[in-house]
């Protein structure tokens, strides 16, 4: 067979045929990836975020899928996250990582706007015609910051409805609310159920001089006075939408603070916000489902829950609806308001497409299957009047009630929005703080408000200070770091180099090195790299999104000189490590002490006393605060009984000034018991030191022991000249450990109290997490930072010098 017969054979012919489409398709790909030829249409994949939970989620995954059928290059990812929302989102912008879309609210446009995170929507809008004006004007301007429009609405929320027991009111004799009834700061009986405050007096229901069931409650404590407040004409900021000024101490604002704290303590008509639990939004709308209070007020998000709490024909079912919240005396009614919207990332790769998903989900699309939930006013103002929102005859049964739904369209127009802005919070927490002492009684209005509005109004100053700065010099900044840390390893290594070693002991120290290599670049990587970061951002202004700007002795000089809160925390975290520490090491000692035995299941105790130590500080927090419960906590149930009359030996009568109302003390809401509170519960780790102090126990030599005896000693003897001087480095070492630990408490103060009640629980820790995570000045908390190293290691000098009562064997 010749050559050419060969070449022409099937299965070179096959393979032929193989390799000219292999080198086809090199060819192709390689023109499509420069360009020669275009390529076809490829998928756009856009994720929106959003904080909606289990009842919301539903209708918006429907609305993304019905987009992607109408846009079929076009894919949407729906991420949900119902906690810590908005410092996610700001992780996610820093780190280069934001979703696409994203849920935004007023309150936080600007915080996003002000680091350019935010696409202005105007031009889409215009190029679009898309109908804005359909949307309620009021919601539409509040999500306006300098003049530009930065979220599409999607639902507005009045705090505004009050939920009300049908059932109650008519075995009271009370007609149903019809939205015409008005309050003044007093009751006034002859206007009968046209008057709040007659309404609520009849619907509580009392057993001696305990409350069994209250007329009203409000949804959190802050919502019955601000609408008192908006509705006599108080302000407690100059503009809410850029506030400049603080004003609490606004006589009418301070009069409609004082009237609640009233109708709460005096008249009893109203829970306190520890008389159902602390999270009053939680527990307000069960209240109401156990028919614990006849009415409450809150925003129509709770629908959902109300209609799966209250199913007809299951125990426990009665009648409800929604009514208008009352007026005051003159007609005047404002609530205050939620509303949030859909906004585009600026780091979104397709705007225009962002921009139709936002069209979407914020238009007709999207409010309609939201607002069929019951949850969500649309923010389009013709479908809150219209089906599926407001139901009709054809409705389902389960959307049915509330029947007046069409009242949150009256109550849109009267909504304030506000005080935003991104100082505005921390500020403000400098006067709200304080205002513990007035629900609990122990103070007025007037009082406490003046002095607390001047320091919220300093602080707003301070921050509300526009200073340009020069951009921190990061050549110069990386030059000083590595001088630091060049010292730090000269300090170390130089005295070694001065040590002559053979050739033998030179190659086991590289060894050696290259065993801990690991362990070394763990540090500089983890440890040393971000302290000595933290140490340059200590001179700088910086967000973590935006560019640092240097400013030099200035986060320093703001906490010595400035920053009230400053000398607060650090109070408290040393009047905490001073008291909490020798007490958890007695408590240790004489755990170990105890079970330092040898009989029949020791190992079992030492396990039980031993666990607690290892659990999750979460887990922990949230058990201690139910123990510390004022009502049906087993700490009072303890002390006062279950009937409430008790004096368990005599902490009763010891307490009795600090109880509140109803005669029993409310630990975590009392200034003066809060910290004294987390001190006791800090003795729940007591068993890490007693595994520790029992090692120690268990090697000194019994002879010792058996020698005092033989000379007459007793045990206390034994204890104080045996066992104290030859565990005594074990006792230093807890000591040690447990000051430096203490000095960073954080994670019971932040779950238990939240730095509560007026500051009196604000560790040192959690200022410095606030003022870095919390009000993104990433600069100043790592001052604070610092500043913490030195105190503690301050305290760790103090201690080394003054331990020459530490028996060191051998020494």
């Amino acid at each position: 067979m010749n050559q050419i017969e060969t070449f022409r054979s099937p299965s070179n012919a096959l393979a032929l045929q193989r390799l000219t489409l292999f080198l086809r398709l090199i060819t192709v790909g390689i023109a499509l990836a420069i360009g020669i030829i275009p390529a076809h249409s490829e998928t756009i994949h856009l994720t929106i975020r959003c904080w909606d939970g289990d009842d919301n989620i539903p209708p918006i995954y429907a609305a993304a899928r019905r987009f992607e059928k109408a846009h079929p290059g076009i894919e949407v990812k729906v991420e949900t996250i119902t906690s810590d929302y908005q410092q996610k989102l700001l992780a996610n912008v820093a780190a280069g990582i934001a979703p696409d879309v994203v849920h935004m609210d007023p309150g936080n446009i600007e915080k996003f706007a002000i680091r350019h995170a935010l696409l202005p929507l105007d031009n889409f809008i215009a190029k679009s015609h898309f109908d804005i004006g359909a949307f309620y004007k009021n919601l539409v301007d509040a999500h306006v910051y300098g003049g530009k429009l930065y979220v599409l609405p999607r639902d507005i929320a009045p705090i505004s409805p009050i939920y009300y027991n049908k059932q109650l009111f008519r075995e009271a004799h009370i007609p149903y609310p019809d939205g015409k009834w008005t309050w003044d700061f007093k009751e006034r009986p002859e206007l009968k159920e046209h008057d709040f405050l007659w309404v609520i007096h009849r619907l509580t229901k009392m057993d001696g001089k305990k409350a069994v069931r209250w007329g009203y409650a409000p949804g959190w404590q802050d919502l019955l006075w601000e609408q008192f407040a908006l509705s006599t004409g108080g302000r407690w900021a100059d503009n809410y939408l850029h506030p400049m000024k603080v004003q609490y101490d606004d006589p009418k604002v301070m009069k409609a603070i004082q009237f609640e704290a009233d109708l709460e303590l005096k008249n009893n008509w109203i829970p306190t916000a520890t008389a159902l639990d602390k999270d009053m939004q939680s527990s307000a709308k069960q209240a109401f489902a156990q028919q614990k209070v006849a009415m409450f007020q809150s925003g129509i998000w709770e629908v959902p829950f109300l209609r799966k709490e209250l199913i007809p024909g299951k125990p426990g079912y009665f009648d409800w609806d929604i009514a208008m919240p009352p007026a005051y005396k003159d007609g005047t009614l404002h609530t205050t308001t939620g509303g949030s919207g859909y906004a585009i990332m600026s780091s979104t790769k397709h705007p225009w497409e962002a921009w139709e998903l936002t069209m979407w989900m914020g238009g007709a699309e999207g409010e309609y299957d939201l607002a069929a939930t019951g949850m969500a006013q649309p923010a389009i103002k013709r479908l809150s009047e219209t089906g599926p929102w407001i139901p009709g005859p054809d409705s389902p049964p389960e959307e049915q009630t509330p029947h007046n739904r069409i009242m949150m369209d009256t109550s849109a127009p009267l909504v304030v929005f506000g005080p935003y802005g991104s100082e505005w919070s921390e500020a403000s927490d400098f006067a709200t703080r304080q205002f513990s002492q007035i629900w609990d009684g122990t103070a007025t209005a007037e009082q406490i408000i003046p002095k607390a509005n001047r320091e919220a109004q300093e602080r707003l100053t301070y921050l509300r200070q526009e200073t340009d700065r020069p951009p921190f010099n990061w050549v110069l900044g990386s030059i000083v770091a590595l001088g630091i840390f060049s010292l730090l390893a000269a300090w170390v290594y130089v005295p070694e180099f001065r040590v002559k070693r053979s050739l033998k002991q030179r190659r086991e120290n590289r060894t050696a090195y290259l065993f801990v290599m690991p362990w070394l670049l763990g540090l500089l990587l983890f440890t040393a790299g971000p302290m000595l970061l933290s140490l340059l951002m200590s001179f700088a202004d910086w967000d973590i999104i935006q560019p640092a700007k240097w400013r030099g002795l200035e986060n320093f000089r703001e906490a010595f000189v400035v920053d009230p809160r400053f000398w607060s925390s650090l109070q408290v975290t040393v009047v905490y490590t001073v008291v909490a520490v020798p007490l958890g090491l007695m408590t240790s000692l004489a755990l170990a002490l105890l079970l330092n035995v040898k009989v029949r299941g020791i190992p079992f105790w030492r396990t039980c006393y031993y666990l607690p130590s290892v659990a999750s500080g979460v887990a922990a927090s949230l058990i201690w605060k139910r123990l510390f419960m004022p009502d049906g906590g087993l700490i009072n149930s303890v002390i006062y009984g279950v009937n409430g009359k008790g004096n368990f030996l005599g902490l009763a009568s010891l307490l009795h000034p600090l109880a509140t109302s109803n005669g029993q003390v409310n630990w975590l809401g009392n200034e003066h018991l809060a910290l004294p509170a987390l001190t006791l519960m800090s003795l729940w780790g007591s068993g890490g030191g007693m595994i520790i102090l029992l090692a120690g126990l268990q090697g000194v030599p019994t002879h010792f022991y058996e020698a005092a005896t033989l000379d007459g000693a007793n045990a206390w003897h034994k204890f104080r000249r045996i066992t104290i001087p030859l565990i005594s480095p074990t006792l230093f070492f807890c000591l040690l450990t447990g000051f430096i630990g203490t000095f960073q408490s954080f994670t019971n103060a932040l779950l238990m109290t939240d730095g509560g009640p007026n500051d009196s629980t604000m560790f040192f820790a959690l200022h410095m997490w606030k003022s870095g995570l919390l009000a993104l000045r990433m600069g100043y908390a790592s001052a604070l930072a610092w500043i913490l190293f030195f105190v503690v290691l301050a305290f760790t000098f103090v201690q080394l010098r003054m331990s020459k009562w530490v028996y060191y064997e051998g020494g």
